[in-house]
Order: C-alpha cells, then sequence, then structure tokens
C-alpha cells in the first residue's frame, strides 16, 4: 500500500509542474518578464557553459531588459539567480515560453481525481477494525512541527 502511494505521490509531483511550450519567435518580439529560450553561437556557449543546455546550444530565462545591440536575461543557477548581457549578434534563435492551458487543466485534474480517490479510500478503511485497546486512547497525534527555544527559563539555577 506504501508503495502505490509513494508512486502515487510521485506521479503527481510530476504532473504538479506547470507546463510550458515554446514558440519560435524573433528577439525584437519578447518583452520583459517574458521566458524566452534563446540559442547561442559557439562563442556565447563558451563563456556562459554553466547555464547552457548541451542538447540545443541554448540558455532558458527570463528577460530583463531589450537594448538595441544586447538582451539582459535572468538566469537560474541551483543556488541563485544571474543576471546577463547577451549581444544580439550572438543570439541565432528566440523561443518564447507560452503556458499549455490544456496541459495544464489535464495534469490539475488527474491531481484533484487522486488526492479525491485518496481521500475515499482512506474514508473507507478496507473493512478494518479501530485499532486500540478498546478503553483508552485509539489514536495518537503526533506534532507536524515543533520548534526550541535556544535558551533555559532556568535563571541561573
Amino acid at each position: 500500500m506504501m508503495t502505490k502511494l509513494r508512486s502515487l505521490l510521485l506521479v503527481l509531483t510530476v504532473l504538479s509542474t506547470a507546463c510550458v511550450s515554446y514558440v519560435a519567435t524573433d528577439v525584437s518580439q519578447v518583452s520583459p518578464q517574458d521566458k524566452v529560450r534563446l540559442e547561442l553561437d559557439a562563442e556565447q556557449v563558451n563563456e556562459l557553459i554553466t547555464f547552457v543546455d548541451p542538447a540545443n546550444r541554448s540558455i532558458t530565462g527570463r528577460v530583463v531588459n531589450l537594448f538595441a545591440d544586447s538582451v539582459s536575461v535572468v538566469l537560474q543557477t541551483p543556488a541563485s539567480f544571474t543576471q546577463v548581457s547577451i549581444p544580439r549578434r550572438s543570439i541565432l534563435g528566440a523561443h518564447v515560453g507560452v503556458a499549455d492551458t490544456k496541459k495544464n487543466f489535464i495534469g490539475s485534474a488527474v491531481i484533484v481525481g487522486a488526492v479525491a480517490a485518496i481521500a475515499v479510500k482512506g474514508f473507507q478503511g478496507n473493512g478494518n477494525t479501530r485499532v486500540g485497546d478498546g478503553g483508552g486512547i485509539a489514536e495518537t497525534r503526533v506534532p507536524f512541527f515543533g520548534f526550541r527555544i535556544p535558551f533555559s527559563f532556568g535563571f541561573g539555577r
């Protein structure tokens, strides 16, 4: 039962990510705050090697500003965010991210259905009898989280 539940939670986690499709566009058509994927020439690939997707020699980030000769983009690293300026002559192709509402709706419906199925299965109890000693406590509450105060109230004892 726990293995099925873990598998279901893994599937729900994967499906809960937002679905974005990238549509080809011209660099001059993007605007600040757009999510973009930029295909770069070899010089820029070497300069931004830590951010580049090696499969298609591109970077993915959010546009900050457009200038006549460059584009400022915020790139995400595992530890932080970095803003870079990329010369327009180094950009071979641009794709803008568009939310795929159909995939997002289907993913949301699957998540809601799975949660409802888990709730129904949990409320039915599968014919099990109540756990406990009959006269004592039938369930134990476990705190979800706790905290400690980093000093003592002993006042010098």
